[in-house]
Protein backbone atom coordinates (compact mmCIF):
# COMPACT_ATOMS: atom_id res chain seq x y z
CA UNK A 1 0.00 0.00 0.00
CA UNK A 2 1.43 3.65 -0.60
CA UNK A 3 2.12 6.08 1.44
CA UNK A 4 0.50 9.50 0.77
CA UNK A 5 1.65 13.12 2.11
CA UNK A 6 -1.68 14.94 3.92
CA UNK A 7 -1.26 18.56 4.56
CA UNK A 8 -3.49 19.84 7.08
CA UNK A 9 -3.91 23.23 7.08
CA UNK A 10 -6.27 26.43 9.15
CA UNK A 11 -5.13 29.76 9.32
CA UNK A 12 -7.21 30.32 12.38
CA UNK A 13 -5.56 27.39 14.02
CA UNK A 14 -1.98 28.35 12.56
CA UNK A 15 -2.08 24.83 11.35
CA UNK A 16 0.12 23.84 8.78
CA UNK A 17 1.52 20.33 8.76
CA UNK A 18 1.96 17.37 6.25
CA UNK A 19 2.11 13.80 7.91
CA UNK A 20 2.66 11.21 5.80
CA UNK A 21 -0.95 8.62 5.91
CA UNK A 22 -0.51 4.71 4.38
CA UNK A 23 -3.59 3.97 1.40
CA UNK A 24 -5.07 1.99 4.11
CA UNK A 25 -5.75 4.19 7.26
CA UNK A 26 -7.81 7.38 7.90
CA UNK A 27 -6.32 10.73 7.79
CA UNK A 28 -7.97 11.46 11.00
CA UNK A 29 -6.44 8.74 12.98
CA UNK A 30 -3.17 9.33 11.46
CA UNK A 31 -3.30 12.87 12.28
CA UNK A 32 -4.13 11.94 16.28
CA UNK A 33 -0.78 9.69 16.26
CA UNK A 34 1.17 12.13 15.30
CA UNK A 35 -0.27 14.50 17.96
CA UNK A 36 -2.27 16.91 16.13
CA UNK A 37 -5.48 18.20 17.58
CA UNK A 38 -8.53 17.92 15.27
CA UNK A 39 -12.10 18.21 15.81
CA UNK A 40 -13.58 14.97 15.89
CA UNK A 41 -16.61 13.01 17.20
CA UNK A 42 -18.11 9.82 16.56
CA UNK A 43 -15.31 8.17 14.43
CA UNK A 44 -17.34 6.58 12.16
CA UNK A 45 -18.09 8.80 9.77
CA UNK A 46 -21.87 9.51 11.05
CA UNK A 47 -21.62 13.26 12.05
CA UNK A 48 -19.82 16.55 10.92
CA UNK A 49 -16.99 17.07 13.80
CA UNK A 50 -14.40 16.32 11.55
CA UNK A 51 -15.69 17.58 8.20
CA UNK A 52 -12.46 19.51 6.50
CA UNK A 53 -12.57 20.69 2.35
CA UNK A 54 -10.38 18.68 -0.23
CA UNK A 55 -8.25 21.41 -2.07
CA UNK A 56 -6.03 19.51 -3.77
CA UNK A 57 -5.51 15.78 -4.67
CA UNK A 58 -8.61 13.03 -3.76
CA UNK A 59 -9.65 10.94 -1.10
CA UNK A 60 -11.83 7.68 -0.53
CA UNK A 61 -14.47 8.15 2.08
CA UNK A 62 -16.94 5.72 0.66
CA UNK A 63 -17.57 4.32 4.18
CA UNK A 64 -19.15 8.13 5.26
CA UNK A 65 -22.69 8.05 6.02
CA UNK A 66 -23.10 12.00 6.93
CA UNK A 67 -22.36 14.28 3.71
CA UNK A 68 -24.84 15.19 1.56
CA UNK A 69 -23.65 14.48 -2.28
CA UNK A 70 -23.79 18.06 -3.39
CA UNK A 71 -21.49 18.47 -0.33
CA UNK A 72 -19.39 15.79 -1.61
CA UNK A 73 -19.27 17.47 -4.55
CA UNK A 74 -18.09 20.55 -3.24
CA UNK A 75 -14.91 18.77 -1.85
CA UNK A 76 -16.27 18.50 2.02
CA UNK A 77 -14.07 14.93 3.81
CA UNK A 78 -15.36 13.54 6.59
CA UNK A 79 -11.36 13.03 7.95
CA UNK A 80 -12.53 9.79 10.46
CA UNK A 81 -13.31 7.78 7.14
CA UNK A 82 -11.32 9.43 4.56
CA UNK A 83 -8.31 6.98 3.23
CA UNK A 84 -5.90 9.50 0.98
CA UNK A 85 -5.60 8.68 -2.53
CA UNK A 86 -3.07 10.60 -3.41
CA UNK A 87 -0.92 13.50 -1.86
CA UNK A 88 -3.74 16.24 -0.97
CA UNK A 89 -4.42 19.26 1.21
CA UNK A 90 -6.98 19.54 3.53
CA UNK A 91 -8.59 22.92 4.98
CA UNK A 92 -9.29 21.59 8.49
CA UNK A 93 -12.24 22.69 11.43
CA UNK A 94 -14.50 22.90 8.36
CA UNK A 95 -17.79 21.94 10.06
CA UNK A 96 -19.13 25.70 11.76
CA UNK A 97 -18.24 26.51 7.35
CA UNK A 98 -20.46 23.95 6.27
CA UNK A 99 -23.14 23.81 9.39
CA UNK A 100 -23.04 26.90 11.27
CA UNK A 101 -25.42 25.92 13.92
CA UNK A 102 -24.32 22.65 14.43
CA UNK A 103 -24.72 21.22 17.82
CA UNK A 104 -21.13 20.94 18.11
CA UNK A 105 -19.98 24.42 17.22
CA UNK A 106 -20.48 26.36 20.37
CA UNK A 107 -21.90 30.11 19.49
CA UNK A 108 -19.63 33.03 19.29
CA UNK A 109 -19.58 35.12 22.84
CA UNK A 110 -21.65 38.10 22.78
CA UNK A 111 -19.33 40.97 22.89
CA UNK A 112 -20.23 43.57 25.11
CA UNK A 113 -21.83 47.21 24.48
Amino acid sequence: MADYQVRLINSATSLDCTITVPGDRYILEIAIESGIRLPSGCGQGECSACVAKLLSGEVDQNEQKFLRPSELAAGYAVTCVAYPLSDCTLQTHQEQVLYPSSLYVSPPKAQPD
